[in-house]
């Protein structure tokens, strides 16, 4: 993916296509997002907990991508060429800006990942602290603090220029290519993040599983309650896990293996849609895995079905007989 000072995209990228697909990921992304973070509002009594602060600014987050990235990429598709300024000067500073955004969301969502990480780890290995240390306040400023950083570190690629169009998503990325400094410094980033919830992932999943074996055979009513608890906050952090290796997946395999061997446009845009699905999956596996949202959308279902089985009922004893 070399920089393109036309601004144009690839011949071999079907640009309206890849519009429509990106902008279908734009609409289901935005309901699903907005429609969660709805629910948890209604739901009040869920605000004391810190994994639903944390929770909810990875919905955030996604919904800072959606309304910032997709729209650019849907439009630079559309059109095959980078509309947004006239002379190459401001195509450049206006493609360094997004490309910064790009890097502060992705870093602000592998750090999303990172806190719930922790946060799993504490509350279940380490309940006792979790009870007298994590509060709702502090984990508000634990966001904070991880956007703040998020933008410090990332201001190297805005200074430095490290960028680039790509051809095959019509957005502007970081460059890795001839730019060592700044491919060290984002692996030394991401490394330590990834590195963070792998170990506190793995600490949690022996501790759990070790614990879940311990109490199997008991039958006391709140130990049931709090396995339960437990299996629902492991389910939960473990699926989103899989969907964000899912996503990243593809797009950091083809990023590894360009240097040595060409990877074709359509191949990386194929990578981007898939990326871009986290913003639909993630919020779907909240929606799925917490309950207070599960039992207020199951609960709209049953109205929405008696509703609709009262009206069949009542055209069915108005026909004549």
């Amino acid at each position: 993916m070399e920089l393109d000072k036309n601004f144009t995209l690839s011949e071999d990228i079907n640009g309206p296509l890849l519009a429509a697909v990106i902008g279908i990921e734009m609409v289901v992304g935005l309901i699903a997002n907005l429609l969660v973070l709805i629910l948890t509002a209604c739901h009040l009594k869920t605000w004391k907990q810190p994994s639903t602060i944390f929770l909810t600014n990875m919905l955030l987050n996604y919904l800072a991508m959606i309304t910032l990235l997709l729209p650019i990429s849907i439009i630079t598709c559309a059109s095959g060429e980078w509309i947004f300024g006239t002379t190459l000067s401001q195509k450049m500073t206006i493609c360094r800006a997004i490309a910064y955004i790009f890097m502060t969301s992705i870093v602000i969502a592998t750090e999303s990942l990172t806190l719930l990480s922790f946060d799993r780890f504490i509350f279940i290995v380490k309940s006792f602290w979790y009870k007298k240390y994590m509060t709702r306040n502090k984990a508000m400023i634990m966001i904070v603090v991880s956007w703040f950083l998020a933008v410090i570190v990332c201001c190297p690629l805005y200074m430095k220029g490290g960028f680039e169009f790509s051809q095959s998503s019509g957005l502007c990325i970081p460059a890795v290519k001839n730019q060592i400094g700044f491919a060290v410094y984002g692996f030394i980033i991401f490394s330590s993040l990834i590195m963070s919830i792998i170990i506190t992932s793995m600490w949690t999943y022996c501790y759990t599983r070790k614990y879940l074996k311990k109490r199997s055979t008991e039958r006391n009513h709140m130990s049931s309650v709090y396995l339960s608890q437990k299996r629902r906050l492991i389910g939960l952090f473990g699926m989103l896990i899989i969907i964000h290796v899912l996503c990243y997946t593809l797009l950091i395999a083809f990023v590894i293996i360009e240097p040595f061997q060409p990877v074709s446009y359509r191949l990386y845009a194929a990578s981007f849609v898939l990326t871009w699905l986290m913003t639909i999956l993630s919020p779907l596996a909240q929606a799925y895995f917490r309950y207070e949202i599960r039992s207020i959308v199951q609960s709209f279902l049953i109205k929405i079905w008696s509703l609709f089985s009262s009206c069949n009922t009542t055209n069915s004893n108005m026909k004549p007989q």
